[in-house]
């Protein structure tokens, strides 16, 4: 039987796995698996459990609509996690051998980042805590104040603008649910960690004066897990996050830099010790490549090995995410998980010779698996989450193509072919051109919109150009200062060899892209009209206006160089809006209202030149949102809309006229009709 076409509406049947954690006997793995709910337009979560060893199926263990965050307690006797059952998510307790799970705390405003204490008798937690009232009218609905800014940083894309209420490090006693708040300031503490003995937390925390005016700053605190006086840990030179403990309780590894606003900076897995003098040391920095991690990542970045000689870790190479592994005395730095695929968490088992862990990749949708860690020995699939889709659909297949740029420095690009794929043909292309701009293809979360699109009969290009990470420090800050200059050079470049080569119809070729794949794709039609079309997602436009609009202050900055009053000239000449006069290609503009990373304003300044210019474009406006966040509903709309607009600008192949037997060209029926006529 022949498999199905993807398509948008595979939005409601693929599922997301992440966050594996192994139980501490090391039979068990509990993990999460979303989805998208069609009648009620939202995404649900739930917990599933399976056995490491293979042996038995996968099951559903929470039946809530939110259940995420699942962790062991010590003894393996009970299961901790998150879930909104109530008017907000509070930690629920879960008994391994029965029973219905029980709710611990009553936090007001909710609970994040749970993790157990040693001896399994607290639970840290961070919750929001402060004053904040909610302000009704008669009616009952909330009234709109004035809301007065004082700080640089005063909203996030997501969540909104900020109130006074901050983030702190809490404990809650597991047989009491006594609560205790730790930590407290006009700052954010998050990402708690315990001590092996149970005495100290550590945390990450931007607690320097000059706070209010940067995004991103972060350093590693330690307060005593009663409460007291915390002490901080590193040096206030860039961003910290993700602390752990080593088994000994000696050394804390964390994630981080410290090159200040460097976004493009390679993040590095740091140690240091936990009590005592001590400068941090990197362990990755001879990888030359960013560690993955950070403070909103739902997956296990960081293990230790039980003897406290090595660290295992998660960094990107070459578009994958791999596993590796650090040695903390003599640096040696090994990839011990590769492959192509996206590994988003792990966790080792208790005999630190075998992994579990979840991933994806734009052929393979999400699972969680097991694996040694010296290779031996073959992967197991542990979860089913996707079961259908992997039997039942037709993949594209993904290939890696290197090739030159002019400068001869090599760019490595993604392909998806459409299933079926003949290589006899030249295909339409649609070039799709990543976030960041220091992102990377592919993504393994993408796997609908890409298939889908493969499976309508189009080759989809995606390169990493320089700016890229995955590829080395030096390529992922080639881009900084040069939006627009060789990045895209390194783009038309790799349009041009799928041209060459016959993969690419030169008469069909598509473009599209979102957040700075928004700005690339506005700024490829504006030195351009190869494309027959142009699909523009929450792009950034007038460098200009942009500037102090987003959630990511001194962004900007640090990216173009300088600011619009220092460098007008440069903010003008980088900004896509100057040249939409040059616009041939008709464009479609795609962005969410509610979005606070790149302002709704910029698409607003395309729409409104183009339309004046008498070009044709077209602006979709979805209500509610973010940056990142819709609905079911509206990425399938968003999906379908793409793909329509590509169509309907697609020029027919030319077509040979028919011959008939005689040698002679065959006349339509309906033109001899007009004829006779």
């Amino acid at each position: 039987m022949p498999k199905r076409a993807v398509t948008p509406d595979d939005v409601y049947s693929i599922r997301t796995v992440f966050d594996p954690r192994v139980s501490p006997d090391g039979k068990r793995v509990a993990y999460v698996v979303s989805w998208a709910e069609r009648k009620e337009d939202e995404t649900r979560f739930s917990i599933y459990l399976a056995p490491t060893g293979g042996q038995g199926q996968p099951r559903r263990f929470t039946q809530g609509k939110r259940d995420h965050s699942p962790r062991w307690s010590p003894d393996g006797a009970q299961l901790a996690f998150i879930s909104n059952r109530g008017k907000k998510a509070q930690i629920f307790l879960a008994p391994m051998d029965g029973g219905e799970p029980r709710q611990l705390s009553n936090a007001k405003f909710g609970v994040a980042q749970i993790q157990w204490s040693p001896d399994g008798k607290r639970i840290a937690f961070v919750a929001r805590v402060g004053d904040y009232k909610e302000i009704r009218d008669r009616k009952g609905a909330e009234r709109a104040q004035p809301r007065v800014l004082r700080d640089m940083v005063h909203k996030q894309d997501g969540i909104g603008f900020y109130d006074n209420r901050r983030m702190h490090v809490c404990t809650i006693e597991v047989e009491s649910g006594d609560e205790q708040q730790i930590t407290d300031g006009d700052w954010n503490d998050q990402q708690p960690a315990w001590s092996p003995d149970g005495s100290r937390i550590a945390f990450s925390s931007d607690r320097e004066r000059d706070r209010h005016q940067r995004h991103g700053w972060s350093d590693i605190w330690i307060v005593p897990s009663k409460g007291g006086k915390a002490r901080k840990l590193t040096r206030s030179k860039g961003s910290a996050y993700g602390p752990a403990f080593s088994p000994d309780g000696r050394i804390i590894a964390y994630v981080g830099h410290e090159h200040g606003n460097e976004g493009a900076a390679n993040a590095h897995l740091f140690i240091q010790p936990a009590v005592g003098p001590g400068a941090p040391r990197s362990l990755s920095a001879s990888l030359d490549r960013s560690v993955v991690a950070g403070p909103v990542m739902p997956g296990n970045m960081l293990a230790w090995s039980r003897d406290s000689r090595s660290i295992y870790f998660l960094a990107g190479d070459h578009g994958s995410v791999c596993v590796f592994r650090a040695g903390t005395s003599n640096g040696s730095v090994s990839k011990v998980l590769g492959g192509d695929r996206a590994i988003d968490g792990f966790d080792l088992l208790p005999d630190g010779k075998s992994v579990v862990f979840s991933s994806s990749w734009v052929t393979a949708p999400g699972e969680v698996y097991s694996a040694s860690l010296n290779g031996s020995g073959r992967e197991r699939m542990l979860s089913d989450a996707n079961t259908e889709l992997r039997e039942n659909a037709a993949l594209g297949k993904l290939r890696r193509l290197t090739y030159r740029a002019k400068d001869r420095l090599p760019i490595e690009m993604f392909v998806l072919y459409p299933p079926n794929h003949r290589a006899s043909r030249a295909y339409p292309l649609a070039l799709n051109i990543h976030g960041g701009p220091h992102g990377s293809h592919p993504n393994g979360t993408a796997l609908v919109p890409l298939q889908s699109l493969a499976a309508a009969g189009y080759v989809v290009m995606l390169p990493n150009p320089r700016g890229s990470s995955t590829y080395g420090e030096s390529f992922t800050k080639a881009c900084v200062g040069d939006w627009g200059g060789a990045d895209y050079e390194d783009i038309m470049d790799g349009v041009d060899v799928l041209v060459r080569r016959k993969v690419a119809d030169a008469r069909r070729l598509f473009v599209g892209g979102y957040s700075y794949g928004g700005f690339m794709s506005s700024w490829v039609v504006g030195h351009t009209d190869r494309f027959r079309a142009a699909t523009i997602g929450a792009p950034v436009t007038n460098l200009v206006s942009m500037f102090g609009e987003g959630d990511i202050p001194l962004f900007d900055i640090y990216e173009i160089g300088g600011t619009p009053y220092s460098d007008p000239e440069k903010y003008d000449f980088r900004s896509p809006i100057r040249y939409l006069p040059n616009v041939k290609t008709p464009v479609l503009l795609l962005h969410w209202e509610g979005d606070l990373r790149c302002p709704i304003g910029q698409s607003e300044e395309v729409f409104a030149g183009l339309k004046v210019l008498g070009k044709k474009v077209e602006f979709v406006r979805y209500p509610g949102g973010s940056h990142t966040g819709r609905t079911p509903s509206q990425a399938v709309d968003m999906m379908n809309r793409i793909r329509a607009w590509y169509d309907r600008h697609t020029p027919r192949p030319a077509t040979k006229p028919k011959i008939s037997r005689n040698g002679k060209r065959r006349t339509p029926a309906k033109k001899k009709a007009a004829a006779r006529s």
